[in-house]
This record gives C-alpha cells, sequence and structure tokens, in this order.
C-alpha cells in the first residue's frame, strides 16, 4: 500500500535534484529515502527513474506520477481542513454582528440555549456578514434591517435609541432632547468597533471631532471624569451603572434608532428553534 509519507520522499527528490540534499531536508538517512522510493516503485508496478552510475532522475512516467503526487497530498491538505472545519461548526455558534449591543444581548441568549457549544462573535462590515452568511461562516448575523430572500430567514428581536450623555455643565444639559445636527461640531467621545453606528456618525456629524477609544474600561473612565460629550443608549443603560455627573439627552432623529434583526438560513431554522422562539 502506497504511504502518503513515500509521495512527500518522492516530492522532495524532485525538488532538491539529489538523494543526499533530499535526505538532508527530510531529516533522514540517504538508504532509508532510497527504500523508500524504491518501495513505491513496487507499489506501483512501474519505473520512476531513469538510474546511471552517478545519477537518478525522473523519468517520463516518473514526471506523471510527480503530477499525481503532488495532487494526492493537496486533496489530503484539503480533506484535513475540511473535516477541520466541518467539526469546528459542530461545536461552535458563529454570530457576526453589525452592532455591539444586539450582539452581547444574543450571545447572552445562545449561551442560555446552546451551552455546549463554544460561540464565535465578531462585528464587521454589513457586506461581509451577508456574504459570511451566505458561505456558512455564521449561523446567524444581525442586521439593522429586514430581507425578503427564498434562502434567508429573518426575524426582529430588540431595538435601540441612542442618547447624547454630555457633563452637567453643559450649554445643552438642561434640553429634553437633541438632534445630531445640533451638536455637530464638538468634540466627543466615542468607542471604537461599534459597527455600523460609526457610519452613521460620520455622516450625519460631518464637523465633529471624534476621539476613539479601544478600551471599553477607560472609554467609561474619561466619560465619567473628562467634560467631553459622547454617546450611550437605552440598552447600555439597562445593562451598565451610569456615572451620575451626566445628563442623558433623547435624540430626537430617525438616524439614532435601530431595529435589530436575526438574519439565519431557512436551511438552519430547525437547528435554531429552541433560541428563535424564545428571542
Amino acid at each position: 500500500m502506497i504511504e502518503l509519507e513515500q509521495l512527500q520522499h518522492f516530492i522532495t527528490f524532485h525538488e532538491c535534484g539529489t538523494l543526499s540534499k533530499a535526505a538532508k531536508q527530510l531529516n533522514i538517512s540517504q538508504p532509508v529515502l532510497t527504500r523508500s522510493m524504491q518501495k513505491l516503485e513496487e507499489e506501483l508496478d512501474v519505473s520512476l527513474f531513469t538510474r546511471t552510475k552517478n545519477k537518478i532522475t525522473l523519468n517520463e512516467t516518473g514526471l506523471f506520477a510527480l503530477s499525481l503526487a503532488k495532487r494526492i497530498l493537496e486533496d489530503t491538505k484539503d480533506m484535513h481542513k475540511q473535516l477541520i472545519d466541518f467539526d469546528r461548526k459542530l461545536h461552535t455558534f458563529a454570530i457576526g454582528s453589525c452592532a455591539p449591543a444586539p450582539l452581547q444581548y444574543m450571545s447572552q441568549k445562545i449561551a442560555q440555549y446552546y451551552p455546549q457549544k463554544t460561540l464565535l462573535t465578531e462585528i464587521k462590515d454589513m457586506n461581509v456578514l451577508i456574504k459570511g452568511l451566505k458561505n456558512k461562516d455564521y449561523m446567524m448575523i444581525i442586521m439593522p434591517y429586514d430581507i425578503e430572500d427564498s434562502l434567508i430567514e429573518s426575524i426582529p428581536f430588540m431595538e435601540e435609541q441612542l442618547y447624547f450623555s454630555l457633563p452637567l455643565s453643559h450649554p445643552f444639559a438642561h434640553r429634553k432632547s437633541l438632534s445630531l445636527k445640533e451638536m455637530d461640531g464638538e468634540r466627543m467621545l466615542l468607542m471604537s468597533n461599534i459597527g455600523f453606528w460609526n457610519e452613521m456618525h460620520q455622516r450625519t456629524m460631518p464637523h465633529t471631532k471624534f476621539i476613539i477609544q479601544n478600551d471599553r474600561s477607560i472609554f467609561y473612565d474619561l466619560v465619567e471624569l473628562s467634560s467631553l460629550p459622547s454617546f450611550t443608549s437605552d440598552y447600555v443603560m439597562k445593562t451598565e451603572t451610569m456615572p451620575q455627573n451626566r445628563c442623558i439627552i433623547p435624540i430626537v432623529d430617525k438616524d439614532a434608532k435601530a431595529t435589530f434583526y436575526c438574519w439565519y438560513l431557512k436551511e438552519n431554522e430547525k437547528k435554531l428553534k429552541s433560541l428563535l422562539y424564545n428571542l
């Protein structure tokens, strides 16, 4: 029976050109390599080499066998990769989201209904999320709009309303509501990796200088200690402790409110049944 190791020896010999160089690269002795290739010829029942007194090269049959050997090893690598990916998908629940709040909410639900699964989460551009769902990289994705598609189902599961978080000394701290335009042009604190909300902020407040913070704990420290405005949301206010030295002002713009939808492939509906019925 032909072994994969023999095929690797065969390919390495061709790449190195000599038995001594190939044996050195493979970290085996030259007699072991010689015997491996002799055994390969015996197993295939054909001659693969042209042998002269001081040289051994592949003959025409050997060159054809080389192309087949490379294909077999590539197919073996591909098989291994596909098996690893398949096994990973059996034991993981991958979810991509357009924003952090619905991802946090959904992650808690998934942990509750699929405790045996390893949860993989990420926030990505919406085009990347859609492509990933269709490629089955995600079990589900979270999007800020509905979809009508023959392969994809979507259901709404939560809303998020944005607010301005203003220091008590801010001129607008007394206001009952504010628009994005009214606050445009200020210097504001902003968390990074907030998904599609970032695009909304940049689009609706083009004159604002956003001070981006990557670390969540540092961001909250800055919100509490600085005089810079920032954003918060109804979801954050339910799940986090809000600083006492801030006024929370609703944002009136439609852009400041989102309805989030869970998208999933219709073929996976049975797998998601327990979760979908309890959102």
